[in-house]
């Protein structure tokens, strides 16, 4: 059974809709929905896509290693194919009669199972319909969220247990500044982190996005943001943080997920 498909009757058998698995688990509705219809050909990074597939998993009560198993086969039945190709892209007029549409169904677990489409002909009307409007919805969902995460900046230096600074970084201070709407951020890594992206969501769009990778244990780093902020985090439990020179705070949960923080009124 494919893995989309897995997912899908997990959810079924819970009795819960999209929409109530998003609010549980924190991840987008609209990568539920590509999971469960075995679209894993985006440009989301492979750390995240892994993260999420163990947290859903986890939602629904199946064994997260080998949901990971059969993503890792599904991951190599699209990079084992002719050049990879993004939710947000569609088959030019000039594909060739015989394309592989495997890309758009749901990957199979068993490669002795594997049934590839590979003629238009075999596909009915009202099932291309069907798989188009995905890749269509699919191509809108993305192209919203790159409009506000694709521009992140990268850190530089790199981290090695201690403080990291950025290169030309803003005047900043252990306490608020004068104007109320700017907030000073400390962040703390009490353990290892793949993956760390701090977005100033009182900005515009990318433009005070942070993006760190491979973080070890004792790193530390002060920023400024404006009204609020949201991270997203590949290891929940190895962060802290505080703010406007306040005690540290946990997360709850574990694993990869997304906080925003929120003035107080």
């Amino acid at each position: 059974m494919a893995i989309g498909q897995k997912l899908e009757e997990a959810r079924n058998r819970k009795g819960i809709s999209i929409r109530e698995a998003s609010e549980s688990t924190k991840i987008r509705g609209d990568y539920l929905s590509a999971f469960e219809a075995g679209q894993f050909d985006s440009n989301l990074p492979e750390v995240y896509l892994r993260g999420f597939i163990r947290l859903y998993s986890r939602f629904l009560d199946l064994d997260q290693e080998a949901m990971l198993s059969d993503l890792d086969l599904e991951l190599g039945n699209i990079s084992s194919k002719s050049p990879k190709k993004s939710l947000g892209s569609l088959t030019s007029s000039e594909t060739p009669e015989n394309s592989d549409y495997s890309n758009v169904s749901s990957g199979p677990v068993n490669p002795s199972a594997e049934v590839q489409i590979r003629n238009f002909s075999y596909f009915s009307k009202p099932v291309f319909i069907v798989i188009l409007s995905v890749i269509v919805i699919a191509i809108v969902s993305i192209v919203a969220f790159l409009s506000r995460d694709a521009e992140i900046v990268s850190a530089q230096g790199v981290p090695t247990g201690g403080s990291v600074a950025e290169t030309n970084p803003p005047s900043r201070s252990g306490t608020a500044s004068s104007s109320k709407d700017i907030h000073s951020l400390r962040l703390v890594a009490v353990g290892p982190i793949e993956r760390l992206i701090v977005i100033d969501e009182g900005e515009e769009a990318g433009q005070r996005d942070h993006d760190y990778k491979d973080l070890a244990e004792g790193w530390e780093m002060e920023l400024q943001f404006k009204g609020t902020f949201r991270f997203y985090c590949s290891s929940l439990e190895n962060l802290k943080f505080s703010v406007d020179g306040g005690p540290d705070k946990k997360i709850e949960g574990s694993g990869t997920g997304s906080y925003k923080w929120n003035p107080s009124p």
